[in-house]
């Protein structure tokens, strides 16, 4: 992808994004593997609440060199965009895990990462989540990576199942994770992430009104406990009445997104 066609891209599913100076040639140029092979998205969070850590993605430090990965994701949602090309950001990872994204052969999750033998910075496009592991991610920046994601995935015809966590990817990590040492569902995140990439893919088409035909009523229950397969869309198709009010869930539910298999969601408004 070009960075033009990034562009159109985000436009295309709706993510708010911000350039930044240079991002377009800002990249680790032709070291290692390059970067003209993508495989997959991988999911990070940077470890810090601060609110602007566009130079530090930008410039990286003495032991690292930025970029470090190519878009950050500030609180508000805002996807800044950080870099093009190779950065450093997925390090040296499992090609068994790569295998598998590659082909989307796997089941819930990809294998579990027990090497380092392929360099990830020549095959991932990485995103850096601003929040620390005591401070979970907001809804908004949530939501941005759902997009992104599903941005990313439709321009290459991937599934959910190319994008991945950097704890997926390289034994010893955890991130994107919401308390030191435990990452996110990532399995419930490709669930949204593929719920995301259905909804968008056309504007929902206008039911044809049928005055005859009673509307069905929504289910009553003021809660509801997850159960395995569940995603935020669902949640919110089948009680809200459409898929793409999920948001609202999330707002009642604070730190209970992705969807967490076993505990009970308040349902608004009900």
């Amino acid at each position: 992808m070009t960075p033009d066609q990034l562009i159109s891209q985000l436009k295309k599913w709706g993510v708010r994004y911000q350039e930044t100076s240079g991002w377009k040639t800002r990249n680790r140029g032709n070291r290692g593997n390059g970067w003209s092979n993508l495989n997959g998205f991988m999911w990070h969070h940077t470890g810090s609440d601060g609110k602007d850590q566009i130079s530090l993605l930008q410039k990286g430090y003495d032991s690292l060199p930025g970029p470090l990965c190519h878009f950050g994701v500030a609180q508000d949602g805002t996807v800044h965009l950080i870099g093009w090309g190779r950065a450093n950001h997925a390090g040296s990872g499992d090609s068994d895990v790569l295998n598998a994204v590659v082909a989307e052969n796997y089941g819930a999750r990809p294998p579990k990462p027990n090497q380092t033998n392929v360099d990830g910075n020549g095959h991932f496009y990485g995103a850096e989540i601003w929040y620390s592991g005591s401070h979970g991610m907001t809804m908004q920046q949530y939501s941005s990576m759902l997009k992104l994601s599903a941005a990313i995935c439709d321009f290459h015809k991937w599934s959910a199942k190319s994008c991945i966590g950097h704890g997926e990817w390289q034994p010893g990590k955890w991130d994107p994770g919401y308390k030191s040492g435990t990452m996110m569902d990532m399995s419930a995140v490709r669930n949204d992430i593929a719920d995301t990439l259905k909804s968008g893919s056309k504007p929902p088409a206008k039911p044809e009104p049928k005055p005859s035909t009673p509307k069905p009523s929504q289910p009553s229950s003021s809660s509801h406990k997850a159960v395995k397969g569940d995603t935020l869309y669902s949640m919110a198709k089948k009680y809200l009445g459409d898929g793409n009010k999920w948001p609202e869930i999330v707002k009642a539910n604070p730190n209970l997104f992705p969807v967490q298999v076993g505990k009970t969601y308040k349902i608004p408004g009900k």
